[in-house]
C-alpha cells in the first residue's frame, strides 16, 4: 500500500448543497479514518481539503475521493509520499558507492 497527499478545491457551493455535503461528510470521514484508508483530513481556507491516505495507486485514491460527499467541482492534486528517513538512507547509500 502505498501513501498519497491529496489535496483538493472547490469554488462557492450553494448553502442548502453545502449543509447535505456536511452532514454526509460527517458519516463518510470518521469510516474511512477507522478502517485506515484516510489517515488524516483536515479543511483549509476557502474550501480547500488537504488529505493523507494509503491506496494500491493514484487511481485508486481518486476513486475513493471521488465517493466522498464533496462539491462535483473538487479538483484534486494527488503527490505520492515516501518515509523520509528511508529516502535519506538511500541518499546516503548511493554516495557511498561512489
Amino acid at each position: 500500500m502505498k501513501k498519497y497527499l491529496a489535496t483538493g478545491h472547490h469554488g462557492p457551493i450553494d448553502p442548502a448543497e453545502g449543509r447535505r455535503l456536511a452532514e454526509e461528510s460527517l458519516e463518510w470521514i470518521p469510516s474511512h479514518l477507522a478502517d485506515g484508508s484516510l489517515d488524516c483530513v483536515y479543511s483549509m481556507k476557502g474550501g480547500g481539503r488537504l488529505v493523507i491516505a494509503s491506496a494500491e495507486s493514484e487511481d485508486d485514491l481518486l476513486k475513493l475521493l471521488k465517493s466522498a460527499p464533496d462539491p462535483e467541482s473538487r479538483e484534486w492534486t494527488i503527490v505520492e509520499l515516501f518515509d523520509g528517513v528511508g529516502v535519506i538512507r538511500q541518499y546516503l547509500e548511493t554516495l557511498g558507492r561512489s
